[in-house]
């Protein structure tokens, strides 16, 4: 057998020559040998005479890769084999580390010229910096903290290649290229961007999408989020449309409000004819996300914001149906709904709620809290007394329970809250709030001349997770703790580059070049807190894991605001200041009473506080350098870069696969498979939980304090998201990227958790993944599902928010701890059957798959069968309940795997929902491609 080489010569197949190169990609791990003869043997099998050198390459990281599932180690080899193939393409052939190295250093000046000269790179790059220092600095190592999908993303995604397809880059060389682009303003432009390599190579943090895309290109349109707003005449709407595509040329997700926009049918007086309302214009701009796709590679990304006392909600709400008319349709866009406290409290009393035109009342859109609650009110009054006859009534629960039925089988429009974001916003003083962004964490004044701008980047908590040994603060069970020195070091210099970026992007659209000069906002968020509870021995729906959310909060923002108030004696005050909350020495926590008094409603969340804020409430009255310092995006692609969980988001599953941009990747836990090889149970239980399709509940054997640990996302109990939020909202003067996760499809549960997160002074929520739409059948591994329900699925039979009895004969399973009053302040009433008459179906029938049955609800199975199980009593303020100030408190408990395929399942193939060994990744394909707009 032979390989043909590069040049079209042949030679013979070396398979010692190949053993050693799989040899050197084992160093350092714990059993090298059986992995070597693993990969060589599965290797041999896919070789066929005349394979190419790049063939054999490829086929030797897909063995790798198809091995995750027995030990992530395999992983380790597999991107090691992957960087040794970009190396070879961009340095040459090399042996030993040491000529690795060499190589890096030495042909770095030579990538910054080449570029120029290509015009792909700054031409600052090649004269405001010392290549030589620069090149000194390079460590090839850092390259060992990226996993196999976050070299493949940076590859895809980031890293550069010339006009012929040519990689220019090493991951080494992007980092810099990075540093070096957002570097450019500084004095001594050559310390500041070793200062900033060392950290984003290191994995502490990392710029997000846009920016990484193009700092240091010859086109640095850095900026991540845009946010506009439509007014309601021709002009402005043919300039909006305009701007939305140049803005779309680029590589940031765009928010864009249509409140203003009459409804249809309303009179037009400048030509005696009645509008189509905003539903056709919003078609237009659908389409035109389609048509610019930034290279036929994706598809723009946009969320449509509506107000929901607009006349043509209703409509608005069908936008995403698969169903209609498809020019009233948008099948690109997201939408979300930008709701007011008057809103719900009319839902809390069971009144009445008006949609009026916005022709009719159009202050309504520039008012917020109490004055917009009077001023509503008088219209009201106004269509009482058939003074505006353009108006409609209808119940208030009527409209939320439409909205929770729309948001459960779309998944739109998402639920984000008006008066939270600008009763608590410290940037109050250029203008109302009327949306939010792409990704619903933006939270920036916008009108007709003002396009808000964002500049986002994250850190990742897991990088700094130290041995309590080393001298960190415990904040957890084992031997790991927070590093809060280095966690305040990253969070200072994250905040120096966001603002040196404010003055390097550029923009095609004015207006955000205009907004971004004067407000400079920037979004610090956060990556990987799921990740840090796991390694600290942490339940994600213990009371521990929401104060480790409130601490690390606290910590970052603290220091981010003081950061901004040291560059601002340095650099200035932004031009936007002077009247802010800030100028009154205001900070994020203090807005909580600030929304309670305006509100009338107590809002339920810690107030507890660690560090000095009365010292930096008189520093930051002197001056800060941006408008906005925290905002928690949802980290979907450089989450896989940095190698941990995205966001504030729970795990998914222990296994399942994943389908991104850059193609499918199997992901496997390395917390828990550590902690299981550390128990001496990995080997003997990986199969079971492959066949489990990663729920470790579901596994005989496992220690109960493990599977506490290691709940999925549709196992955790869904108040633990709502916590966790409100105690990281407390810190966040933007908002945050929430998603949520039910396993049940009840919508008066729904109401409970969505009241839940109003009540705590939560700003806005994304995404609602029911658990039924992402189960899929496994691929490859047979299961006998008549066995699954055993014992060992006693401990996951739950339906819904609570538990399911066990099955007939089977062991009871060990408790599971519940919220504690940590996440509910006051002690509900406990769980009961529901009352048959709590809900009709006019009010919002139960999702298909689940049927009605008096006081029960039963769950179809296969063969006809179903089981019945008590339904928790509803207390949300949308179904003939009493509000209550509190969510139930509920046990996190396990949820099994599916015994039957269920109506949603059917759906995988149509959303593009991957399976390899294990479960489908719950971020649906246009989830996928908004996120990978702007992160």
């Amino acid at each position: 057998m032979h390989v043909t080489k590069r040049d079209g010569t042949r030679e013979p197949y070396d398979a010692d020559r190949i053993n050693r190169a799989i040899e050197r990609a084992t160093a350092g791990l714990p059993d090298p040998i059986s992995i070597v003869t693993q990969v060589a043997s599965e290797l041999a099998i896919t070789l066929f005479d005349g394979i190419t050198t790049e063939q054999l390459d490829e086929a030797a990281i897909a063995v790798a890769v198809q091995n995750v599932k027995d030990d992530p180690d395999f992983d380790v080899v597999a991107s090691r084999l992957l960087r040794k193939v970009i190396h070879k393409r961009v340095l040459g052939g090399y042996e030993t580390e040491h000529e690795l190295a060499l190589l890096h250093q030495a042909r770095f000046p030579g990538y910054v010229r080449e570029g120029v000269e290509l015009g792909l790179l700054d031409p600052r790059l090649a004269t405001h910096f010392d290549l030589d220092a620069l090149a000194a600095a390079l460590d090839h190592r850092h390259d060992e903290r990226l996993r196999y999908i976050g070299t493949v993303t940076m590859r895809n995604r980031y890293m550069l290649a010339g006009p012929d397809g040519r990689p220019l880059e090493v991951p080494q060389w992007f980092w810099m290229r990075v540093a070096m682009g957002l570097s450019l303003t500084e004095d001594d432009a050559t310390a500041a961007a070793v200062r900033f390599y060392d950290a984003i190579a290191r994995l502490d943090y990392l710029p997000a999408g846009s920016t990484l895309v193009n700092a240091g290109t010859s086109y640095p349109q850095l900026s991540n989020c845009f946010v506009m707003q439509m007014d309601d005449d021709i002009e402005h709407i043919a300039t909006s449309i305009r701007n939305v595509m140049w803005l779309t040329k680029g590589t940031g997700g765009i928010g864009l409000s249509v409140t203003k926009l009459r409804s249809e049918g309303s009179r037009i007086r400048s030509n005696n004819t009645t509008s189509t309302g905003p539903i056709p214009f919003m078609h237009t701009i659908d389409s035109t996300l389609r048509a610019v796709s930034r290279g036929g590679k994706k598809f723009g990304a946009l969320c449509f914001y509506i107000e929901n006392w607009h006349l043509d909600f209703p409509q608005f709400l069908d936008l995403r149906q698969n169903s209609g008319d498809p020019y009233r349709r948008t099948r690109t866009a997201n939408t979300a709904v930008w709701i007011s406290d008057e809103f719900m409290k009319r839902v809390a009393a069971d009144d009445d709620w008006y949609l009026f035109d916005p022709a009719d009342t159009p202050d309504l859109v520039e008012l917020t809290g109490a004055a917009f609650s009077e001023r509503y009110a008088h219209y009201v009054a106004e269509a009482r007394a058939g003074r505006l006859p353009r108006h409609r009534r209808l119940r208030a629960r009527e409209q939320w329970t439409a909205m929770l039925v729309t948001l459960q089988s779309t998944s739109h429009p998402w639920l984000t809250w008006k008066d939270s974001v600008n009763t608590r916003a410290l940037n109050d003083n250029t203008g109302t709030i009327h949306l939010s962004n792409l990704c619903t964490e933006i939270t920036l004044p916008q009108d007709r001349d003002t396009i808000a701008v964002c500049n986002l980047a994250s850190v990742n908590l897991a990088a700094h997770l130290v041995p309590a040994a080393d001298g960190g603060a415990t904040a957890g069970s084992g031997d790991l703790a927070i590093d809060w020195e280095r966690l305040e070091r990253t969070t200072r210099l994250a905040v120096r580059q966001l603002d040196n970026l404010v003055d390097i992007t550029l923009s095609s659209v004015a207006e955000s070049e205009r907004a971004n000069s004067a407000n400079r906002a920037v979004g610090l968020g956060v990556m990987g807190f799921t990740d840090v509870t796991e390694q600290l021995g942490l339940a994600y729906d213990s009371p521990e894991a929401a104060d480790l959310a409130d601490r690390l909060l606290e910590h970052i923002s603290w220091h981010a605001i003081d950061a901004s108030a040291e560059l601002a004696r340095e650099r200035g005050a932004y031009p936007n200041f002077a009247g802010s909350g800030w100028s009154h020495g205001l900070v994020p926590v203090d807005t909580l009473d600030r929304l309670e008094a305006d509100r009338g409603v107590p809002v339920t969340v810690d107030r507890g506080v660690r560090l000095d804020w009365d010292a930096l409430r008189a520093k930051v009255a002197g001056g800060m350098r941006n408008a906005t310092l925290l905002a928690i995006a949802p980290t979907a692609s450089i989450g896989l870069v940095a190698g941990t969980t995205p966001g504030l988001d729970p795990q998914f599953s222990q296994i399942f696969s994943r389908a991104t941009s850059s193609g499918k990747f199997l992901e496997v836990n390395r917390n828990l498979v550590r902690d299981l090889q550390a128990r001496g149970l990995w080997e003997r239980v990986r199969d079971d939980l492959l066949a489990a399709q990663g729920d470790l509940a579901a596994v005989p054997g496992v220690p109960e304090e493990l599977v506490a640990v290691y709940r999925t996302s549709f196992q955790v109990s869904p108040y633990a998201f709502v916590e966790v939020a409100a105690r990281a909202q407390k810190w966040v003067d933007q908002a945050i990227s929430r998603n949520i996760y039910l396993a049940s499809r009840d919508v008066g549960e729904m109401s409970d958790l969505y009241r839940a997160a109003w009540e705590r002074g939560v700003k806005t929520t994304y995404y609602l993944h029911m658990k039924p739409r992402h189960t899929a059948e496994q691929s490859t591994v047979r299961v006998n599902k008549a066995e699954s329900h055993g014992p060992a699925a006693g401990r996951s039979g739950r339906v819904g928010f609570g538990r399911a009895a066990a099955p007939a004969g089977a062991s009871a399973p060990a408790p599971a701890p519940a919220l504690s009053a940590a996440l509910t302040p006051a002690t509900p009433p406990a769980l009961t059957t529901r009352p048959a008459d709590r809900i009709s179906r006019q009010e919002g029938a139960p999702a298909d798959g689940v049927v009605a049955e008096g006081d029960r609800t039963t769950t179809p199975l296969a063969g006809g069968e179903s089981t019945a199980t008590a339904a928790p009593a509803r207390r949300g303020f949308g179904f003939a309940g009493v509000a209550s100030p509190t969510p139930p408190t509920v046990a996190p408990s396990a949820v099994g795997s599916p015994s039957a395929e269920s109506p949603d399942d059917a759906m995988s193939d149509d959303l593009g929902l991957d399976v390899v060994d294990g479960v489908a990744c719950p971020v649906d394909p246009m989830e996928r491609l908004q996120c990978d707009s702007c992160q």
